[in-house]
């Protein structure tokens, strides 16, 4: 153990060791934040931030790794931020591990016989020192070809786990032990006590430890309500970092929200850049030249926004990255029949439960009685993407008779109403935007949105409350209606990059189509060359919006190429 450590110190200097008991080491890089306990038996590595009265020190100091669910209860109810807790005690020789409820942390479990190696990237040293490599899991990825948003959950590499937010893992004699100690379920049974008019004082607070020790700060602007919220939380805080915003506008129809964006940085005085990006600049393929992930590339496929997101934090000497992502989930963007469901549920036919069905027609064009008809069939459909299996070769047809891939954290709440159940999927997939990119080198990219109080306090909200009426994440637009130009607030839809995307598949389908026809999803049999070939057509695609299948195809495509 101590000699693979030596090793490992060598092949990556900027490692050194924190914590060692005979049978776990813990190395850290040198500028990671870390706590120790007083025994120095528990560390906690990553930003971690106190609640309300409590002090880092005070939670951390007396905890004790011969009693980590005790240590994983204190850390989660009394910090949150982006951290993972590691506890190794020198009594029992026991070691466990927890990533923080969020999922910002990237934390990931490596069973490599008789080791277990935990790890927020599988590092090319890591695997030198080892004489090892992860090899691919062809049933789960086959699976994942259907349910790609399931890649920030379930990995396509053997013996390689991604650790579930907010449950403690325990190495022992009996081998690995999962216990949950947080889960989104919890938050979510829906008091109504919350009319959500806490929720600027929340994330204002959330974003003030954020900022901290950040003096210039970036933000990806795309003129949208979310992006918009964060704009006003960073300007409006009492840190006042100096602010620089990226507008990103698409060369396509519903893509362009720089008038938005202007609206934004013109309330807050803040200096914003725009820059208009064409289908012929984002190529896929450039994914090869980046370095392995244990996820594949789902969210940092458009290399291009993540490189002039990044671009511009390093020339503004930015540390700290801001976005808006997770505000769909959050606040519940979908106009979907379930808000009316889960009324319904709770206070049967009244008079709100028909507003909350007229507003569900009027937002998406529907008939009352099509609503009316959906509500009895009321279930969320998020596990498995609507595709043909036509699409799927011999090895994927058999995969997906499988029993679809489910969260953790949506199987837990089961017992939940249709539209919270709903929310908490959402929220599960949100976990792609933890994954390692360009703009997040450093630990800079930070999703205040997804921040742990913030999501517990809206998780609490019911859906008729986060969606009231016919506009689009009304709750929203009240509650935070001060930070908001009136463009914004008043909105009613949001931007659509569909048409985008769809062209930079056209435009560079002489190279997408052989990477895809002749690569080794097709070649392994998780995918029909055929089918896939009468998707690659510019007349499809002028037609047809296919473009998030081919996407994560080709997301999974280079991935699966940088693991062979």
């Amino acid at each position: 153990m101590n000699e693979m450590a030596a090793r490992l110190v060598e092949k990556i200097p900027e490692l050194c060791t924190v914590l060692s008991i005979n049978r776990a080491i813990v190395l850290v890089q040198r500028d990671a934040p870390i706590l120790l306990s007083d025994d120095k038996s528990v560390v906690l590595i990553g930003d971690a931030f106190p609640a309300s009265g409590r002090t880092l020190r005070s939670v951390v100091q007396p905890l004790v790794a011969e009693d980590p669910m005790d240590a994983a209860r204190a850390i989660t109810h009394a910090l949150w931020g982006r951290y993972a807790m590691i506890c190794a005690s020198a009594h029992t020789d026991e070691a466990a591990w927890l990533r923080d409820p969020s999922g910002a942390q990237r934390l990931y479990a490596w069973h490599c016989d008789p080791l277990v190696v935990v790890t927020d990237q599988v590092h090319p040293g890591l695997i030198e020192c080892l004489d090892a490599q992860p090899a691919i899991d062809w049933h789960r990825l086959s699976q994942l070809v259907r349910q790609t948003e399931m890649s920030a959950a379930f990995s396509a590499l053997h013996q390689v786990d991604i650790v579930v937010p907010g449950t403690l893992e325990c190495m022992g004699p009996r081998g690995v032990e999962r216990t949950v100690i947080w889960s989104p379920e919890r938050f979510a049974q829906g008091t109504e006590n919350s009319d959500g008019h806490d929720l600027p004082g929340i994330a204002s607070y959330c974003m003030d430890h954020w900022l901290c020790n950040h003096d210039r700060v970036t933000l990806e602007l795309s003129g949208g309500l979310d992006s918009s919220i964060v704009a006003g939380l960073v300007a409006s805080s009492p840190e006042q970092p100096y602010l620089q915003a990226l507008n990103i506008a698409p060369d396509s129809p519903g893509g362009d929200e720089r008038s938005y964006a202007r609206a934004v940085a013109n309330m807050w005085s803040f200096g914003l850049i725009e820059t208009r990006v064409s289908p012929t600049e984002l190529d896929y393929l450039q994914l090869l030249d980046t370095p392995q992930t244990v996820e594949p590339a789902v969210y940092g496929l458009d290399l291009l926004a993540d490189g002039l997101s990044s671009q511009m934090a390093d020339a503004f000497n930015a540390t700290c990255i801001c976005s808006g992502q997770g505000g769909d989930a959050l606040f519940f963007q979908p106009h979907s029949p379930l808000i009316a469901a889960d009324y319904l549920h709770r206070h049967g036919p009244n008079l709100s439960f028909f507003d909350l069905v007229n507003s569900n027609a009027a937002a998406t064009n529907s008939s009352i009685w099509g609503v009316m008809q959906s509500l009895w069939r009321a279930e969320p459909a998020l596990e498995r993407r609507s595709m043909s299996t036509a699409l799927a070769g011999p090895v994927s047809r058999l995969a997906w008779q499988d029993d679809p891939l489910v969260h953790p954290w949506t199987r837990g709440a089961s017992h939940l109403p249709a539209g919270k159940r709903m929310q908490i999927a959402m929220l599960a997939n949100c976990q792609l935007f933890h994954r390692a990119t360009s703009t997040s080198r450093s630990r800079r990219l930070v999703h205040p949105l997804l921040s742990q109080p913030l999501v517990e306090a809206c998780l609490a909200i019911p859906s008729w409350q986060l969606v009231p009426d016919r506009r689009e994440r009304g709750l929203a637009r009240d509650v935070f209606g001060h930070l908001l130009p009136p463009e914004i607030r008043n909105r009613r839809g949001k931007g659509e990059a569909s048409g985008f995307y769809n062209r930079v598949i056209a435009t560079h389908l002489t190279s997408l189509r052989p990477l895809l026809l002749d690569g080794v999803l097709a070649s392994k049999g998780l995918i029909s060359p055929d089918a896939v070939a009468g998707m690659l057509t510019s007349e499809h695609l002028l037609w047809k919006d296919d473009h998030p299948i081919i996407g994560s195809l080709v997301a999974l495509e280079l991935w699966s190429r940088s693991w062979l």
